[in-house]
């Protein structure tokens, strides 16, 4: 009944909400969509319904099955204290005997105790045995160790139980003789693994990585087995601080086991597996270079080169297969890098020992090699000056020695011969007239020959000792040149002095090519080392030197020197003189023009302009005669002629500025009274600072018509211009002329002016 009053309010209120959405007749049309709508939403309420109906049936089992389990525990709780109050009404009578009990229950722990040790020990032969068995398997390497460890283990833990018994500890060593003899064949195998690392990488890495990991595993327990001893000692001597009577009465029983103690530490210091892996190594690299150093190096030196390139190629395969084996910390590549370069340091040693007996071919071929060892280095990633380790050890200074030792007195032999050549051979002619000798061309010819052999095939140290016996070539030969001009001009001849001058600029040219190229072919540390200039501008010392003799052969000539004698005498007054000087200069002149090139030329000609400015001075100065009018006159022709003559060949401005003094002494020499001589002194002063007062003393004594006292005066009063006109006693700036004017030189102090007015 009650369900169908629900359903009819149900109707009803479904009426009520369905009036409620049709209020107009337009929603009519809507009434599908509402059904669709309607039909859904029940769906979903259905589902919903059903997972929530699901979910309390779900509960409602775990509850019941909590009260079953619930029910379960209580009963067993029941049981148990209906178990402990029989317990204890039959534990009333067994007080009295707690003693008995206390020590049944020890001995029973012992006994347990006892046989688990006893069990331990009979398992002991049975797991030696198996680590034996499995020494036969790579694969197995490692489960091996650790069988092996445990075995340590359980004799450490016997030993220890059974320091205090000395039958006992002899007769447990017996039995653990089986454990160390599989010890001793597991570290042979292990040592051989390691020893054999190269080939391992390659053809079974596995074995490798298993071996290393051994000794790893190794020092992790020898680091545990210090930290627990030095944790055992620390309380042993806490324990003796805390109780020293008790430590008395048991000396005798520290005393006994002393021996056991000291084995115990021997043991606590481990087994050091790694120092051995890297002494395996070691002996390893040096059983490989065994046949290069004892035998190769001595014997045959083409196949110690092969052997060194094809054990220095490992390194690559190091690099690639033997590294990545170990671990990163063990840097091994590192390692087998300083191993192999210490013992190629050594082959190197050896080889320098021969160093006389090799030949120049031969050291290029060993220095080759080293270029060839770097590269390989470098190309691993290793540090550059850690891969130039071998060259700069020393280990080839001896060879580098030889070397350059031959190459230079080969250079040597081969220069003094070309020169001594060239005295006795006719200089040879350019295109355009120009003389020289092939000496120059041919000397830098093979000085860059060397160094492009050594750059192509040898070290940077070597292209530096190379560079630095190249400048004592070149100095050396500079001075077989200066040995040559040692002779007199006039047997050298004007001819080779101009193939002298014109070598020597071509040399400075060749030398300043080959020390640009040299120099930007060595590294900055030893570039930095290495001082082409002087002895390039050596080059051009040696052409002027050469320039110098080329003027003596003009002015060591007799005619030449017959002419300058007559300066200033009744011939010279008549233009007797001047008037062949220079035409005789404008002859020599056109054969040097013709002969060397043109900046020498010019310098020549300057040179002899000065030098027949000198003369002229000279002799003015030296002469007997008295200065006249027509001296002065013909003086005067005189620096027009000169000009004349030069600006030909130098530029007008130049030749002006350089005869000037010539003016000057004319003037000078003109001069008619004190003030006279003290202005045109001071104006000369300007223009030769060093131009002393004894010119004007000589110039003097050459006037007839200046009397005595005034000629005292002059040269007084020029003395003391010429003093107030030095800076730190010395002149200004030196001049060209009168350091060179023989007659001063000759004559000091005033004696020759009071020996005149005498």
């Amino acid at each position: 009944m009650m369900s169908e009053d629900l359903g009819v309010e149900a109707k009803e209120a479904a009426v009520r909400e369905v009036a409620k959405l049709l209020t107009l007749p337009d929603q009519i049309q809507f009434i599908g969509d509402m059904k669709a709508d309607y039909i859904a939403r029940q769906q979903a309420n259905d589902a919903q319904l059903s997972t929530m109906v699901a979910e309390q049936i779900e509960q409602g089992q775990t509850g019941l099955e909590s009260l079953a389990l619930s029910q379960n525990t209580i009963n067993q709780l029941r049981e148990n204290f209906i178990s402990i109050e029989r317990y204890c009404q039959e534990c009333q009578t067994l007080i009295e005997n707690h003693n008995q009990i206390k020590l049944l229950s020890n001995a029973r722990n012992n006994l347990n105790t006892t046989l688990k040790d006893v069990e331990g020990m009979m398992s002991i032969s049975v797991e030696a045995a198996e680590a034996r068995d499995s020494l036969g398997d790579d694969k197995e390497l490692v489960n091996t160790y650790e069988r092996l460890t445990a075995l340590d283990g359980k004799r450490r833990f016997a030993l220890a139980a059974a320091a205090s018994h000395i039958d006992e500890v002899g007769r447990l060593r017996e039995y653990f003789e089986d454990v160390d003899q599989t010890w001793e064949t597991f570290e042979k195998t292990l040592w051989t693994h390691i020893s054999n690392f190269y080939k391992l990488s390659k053809e079974s890495p596995q074995t490798l990585v298993r071996a290393l990991r051994v000794v790893e595993m190794q020092e992790i327990l020898d680091q545990q087995l210090a930290e627990e001893a030095a944790e055992a000692e620390g309380d042993g001597v806490m324990a003796t601080i805390a109780n020293p009577r008790r430590s008395a009465k048991k000396s005798t029983t520290a005393m006994a086991s002393s021996k056991n103690l000291t084995q115990q530490k021997l043991k606590v210091q481990g087994k050091h597996y790694k120092d051995k892996c890297y002494e395996k190594i070691r002996k390893t690299v040096e059983g490989r270079f065994n046949k290069l150093l004892t035998e190769l190096v001595f014997e045959d030196l083409k196949a110690a080169l092969e052997e060194t390139r094809t054990i220095g190629e490992e390194l690559g395969d190091i690099y690639d297969y033997v590294a990545p084996c170990f671990p990163p910390r063990y840097e091994i590549f590192q390692l087998m890098v300083n191993l192999y370069t210490e013992r190629f340091i050594q082959m190197l040693r050896l080889l320098s020992n021969r160093a006389n007996e090799l030949t120049n071919i031969e050291i290029l071929k060993v220095t080759g090699w080293v270029v060839e060892y770097q590269d390989n280095l470098i190309g691993l990633g290793v540090d550059e000056s850690l891969a130039q380790v071998c060259s700069e050890s020393g280990a080839m200074d001896p060879l580098m020695n030889a070397y350059v030792e031959r190459m230079q007195a080969t250079t040597k032999k081969w220069y003094l011969n070309i020169l001594d050549a060239d005295k006795v051979q006719p200089p040879k002619r350019t295109e355009d007239g120009k003389l020289y000798t092939p000496a120059a061309v041919d000397l830098f010819r093979i000085l860059g020959e060397q160094v492009q052999i050594v750059r192509d095939n040898s070290t940077d140290v070597m292209l530096y000792r190379i560079s630095l016996a190249i400048i004592q070539v070149m100095i050396d030969f500079q001075a077989a040149e200066r040995q040559r001009l040692a002779e007199p001009a006039s047997e050298i001849g004007l001819e080779p002095l101009c193939a002298i001058i014109n070598n020597n600029l071509r040399c400075y040219d060749l030398a300043m090519e080959l020390s640009t190229s040299t120099i930007e072919s060595l590294p900055p540390n030893y570039a930095e080392q290495v001082n082409f200039e002087d002895a390039c501008k050596g080059f051009l010392e040696v052409a002027k030197e050469a320039l110098f003799h080329l003027i003596s052969v003009i002015f060591d000539d007799p005619e030449v020197q017959q002419l300058f004698l007559k300066l200033y005498s009744k011939e010279w007054s008549d233009g007797q003189v001047t008037e062949y000087i220079l035409p005789t200069f404008s002859d020599y002149f056109a054969d040097v023009k013709m002969f060397v090139e043109e900046r020498s030329f010019r310098r020549f000609v300057e040179a002899c302009l000065e030098e027949t400015i000198v003369l002229f001075i000279d002799h003015l100065l030296s002469q007997k005669n008295y200065i006249k009018e027509i001296t002065i006159e013909r003086m005067r022709e005189d620096e027009e002629a000169i000009i004349e003559a030069f600006r030909e060949y130098v530029s007008v401005n130049k030749v002006e500025s350089k005869v000037r003094v010539l003016t000057d002494m004319r003037e000078l020499a003109s001069a008619n009274s004190v003030d006279a001589f003290a202005l045109i002194y001071t104006n000369v002063l300007e223009h030769q600072p060093d131009c002393p007062p004894e010119v004007v003393e000589r110039l003097v004594a050459l006037r007839e018509a200046i009397p005595r006292k005034d000629a005292k005066e002059i040269v007084q009063e020029c003395k003391e211009i010429y003093e107030n006109s030095l800076i730190n006693g010395n002149p200004p700036k030196p001049g060209f002329v009168f350091p060179r004017v023989k007659c001063l030189s000759a004559s000091k102090g005033y004696d020759y002016l009071w020996r005149k007015l005498t």
